[in-house]
């Protein structure tokens, strides 16, 4: 069988059937600039961005959803093709309150984006100019009655990348596109706000927003992404093993986001390993073991509180078996936790009466 080539800006490479041309671009390092595209969902062609030069053709074509062709001739970089990525950014930062539009200075603003946005990204890159066009009236107000997303439809650029995320990747299918022309936003069913909705508040839709549109209610206006340390570090929920970027400013978590490309999640969280992170700053937790003495707690050593646990658990055994003693597993405690405390009852104590917490 004859092998598929197609040359993109005059290299030859090999594809697939079915591979579009920014797939195959992507596959050899050649760089096609995207706004709409998510990884592993159905291209839309929404945003115009990746728009190429193909030999033959009376239009410039999306490379994320024109297939490749054997014999295909593309420029992804041709003059014809920046100027119409450049008149689209145009028309894109005059489509709402982009407060970035200081691109020569670089001058920090307040948008929750800023540092982290891709359309300011693209702009500074292909020089777009943010005054070309007449801004367009802006027609919905900020929704900021949800308790953990703020919607901003000023800042909403209409590229679908949240509607994918939240339709293909979470499958929860809270928001789609609603109205037309001018009046055109990312809509629930019926139009009310999140917390009236389907929404989880998994927070996929945010991590997936490419500008300012959508908001982490819980982080600072003064934090900025480029400005944190990132950790990584695995959810403590459960015991799936979600994969987390702690995002840390002075010492301490201000956000968290998935690790694209990790397993298991991919990038996915859900509400409580995306949002559920405040505890540990919680003056209510526990510092020191507590024993019970009369009717009341008192502070303990930690030599003190483990010897006092084997004596009782020895003194049990002896009296009424090892099957009179049963264990439950925290949920938040690592895979690793887990297995060494069902080791611990099994092989230690001796009996199977071990558990989960997830099961009540």
């Amino acid at each position: 069988m004859a092998e598929n080539i197609i040359l993109i800006d005059n290299q030859k490479f090999s594809f697939k059937a079915g591979q579009t041309i920014l797939g195959v671009a992507g596959e050899n390092g050649i760089s096609i600039p995207t706004l709409c595209y998510l990884k592993e969902t159905t291209p839309t062609g929404a945003c115009r961005m990746c728009v190429v030069e193909v030999e033959g053709a009376r239009s410039l074509a999306a490379a994320c959803t024109t297939p490749a062709a054997p014999n295909m001739a593309v420029k992804t970089s041709s003059p014809r093709v920046i100027a119409a990525r450049r008149n689209n950014l145009e028309l894109l930062l005059s489509s709402g309150r982009h407060d970035c539009l200081n691109l020569e200075t670089g001058e920090k603003t307040s948008c929750a984006a800023y540092g982290d946005c891709r359309l300011h990204d693209l702009a500074v890159q292909y020089q777009a100019n943010p005054v070309r066009f007449q801004p367009s009236e802006q027609l919905y107000e900020i929704e900021d009655m949800n308790p953990l997303i703020v919607r901003d439809f000023s800042k909403c650029i209409l590229c679908g990348r949240c509607v994918q995320a939240c339709n293909e990747v979470q499958v929860n299918r809270a928001i789609s596109m609603g109205y037309r022309g001018a009046s055109a936003k990312v809509v629930t069913k019926g139009d009310n706000p999140l917390y009236k909705s389907d929404c989880v508040f998994c927070g996929e839709c945010v991590q997936s927003c490419p500008v300012g549109a959508l908001k982490n209610k819980k982080v600072p206006a003064s934090c900025h992404a480029p400005e944190t340390k990132k950790i990584r570090t695995t959810c403590p929920y459960c015991g799936v093993g979600c994969q987390q970027l702690l995002h840390v400013q002075d010492g301490k978590i201000v956000y968290v986001s998935g690790v694209e490309g990790a397993e298991p999640n991919q990038g996915r969280l859900c509400v409580k390993g995306r949002y559920g992170y405040d505890f540990i700053y919680s003056e209510e937790r526990l510092k020191t073991p507590l024993i019970r003495e009369n009717g009341a707690f008192r502070e303990a050593t930690w030599d003190e509180a483990l010897d006092l646990t084997v004596s009782k658990i020895k003194q049990i055994i002896s009296e009424d078996g090892p099957d009179a003693i049963a264990g439950v597993s925290c949920a938040r405690s690592i895979n690793e936790d887990s297995y060494q405390m069902q080791k611990l009852f099994r092989a230690v104590i001796g009996t199977n009466n071990i558990d989960h917490c997830a099961r009540t």
